[in-house]
């Protein structure tokens, strides 16, 4: 049974848009480039922080060393690239992939951080970016909320 024989209107107003309103030469083929170079601009950050990451392992010792952590759950992912400012503090610079509700746009997240001096928090820039300048090293849990719900949380970790 072929289209036709199964459903003839579907099959007719197929027929009606392809005569009145065709789609432009190239538009697969535009849109698809377009889904590719997307985040092109957040992955390239994201393996080249991990390539620096890599370049001088085992050439520092100690506290300057950088550490990237990732975290991955319920289709979103979340990598952190901690480093020290001091002896007690840390910096965390952090890439999320985006959420997106039932419409497919963005939602706004913010990242908080937990430690038991207090939290913090950081806006989500819209390459899923965010950073915490400097936060005392310790036990550490990162949490993304959206509208006030708690969208994403890490396990404790150590910094």
């Amino acid at each position: 049974m072929n289209a036709e024989e199964r459903d003839p209107l579907l099959v007719a107003i197929k027929r009606l848009y392809s005569e009145l309103d065709p789609p432009p030469q190239g538009l697969s083929e535009r849109v698809l480039v377009a889904l590719a170079v997307d985040d092109l601009e957040l992955e390239y950050e994201l393996l080249t922080m991990v390539h620096r990451s890599q370049q001088l392992a085992g050439v520092r010792g100690g506290d300057d060393q950088k550490l990237v952590m990732e975290f991955t759950a319920a289709g979103i992912t979340v990598m952190l690239r901690i480093s020290p400012v001091d002896a007690k503090h840390r910096r965390i610079d952090g890439w999320v992939t985006r959420a997106t509700d039932a419409k497919d746009s963005p939602v706004e997240l913010t990242a908080s951080l937990w430690q038991e001096h207090g939290t913090a928090t950081s806006p989500v820039g819209t390459h899923g970016r965010f950073e915490f300048a400097s936060v005392p090293s310790g036990l550490t849990r990162l949490d993304l909320v959206a509208d006030s719900d708690s969208a994403f949380r890490t396990t404790l970790f150590e910094i």
